[in-house]
């Protein structure tokens, strides 16, 4: 029979997890200026040949 004691760490372990992934969803997000400054970043990175484009596809 399951003790009370692995009920409750289980039940502790499954609210920490479901807390740590609503804190990175609230947490971990972007502006759309911050999303174009990124992509733009990354578009002058390639028009500048600072990037190798033949190693983009592995």
């Amino acid at each position: 029979m399951i003790s009370t004691f692995w009920i409750i760490v289980v039940f502790i372990g499954a609210m920490a997890l479901a807390g740590a992934i609503a804190w990175a969803k609230l947490y971990n997000k972007t502006t759309p200026e911050g999303d174009r400054r990124t992509e733009q970043a990354t578009r002058d990175l390639y028009e500048n040949g600072t990037v190798d484009e033949s190693s983009r596809n592995r």
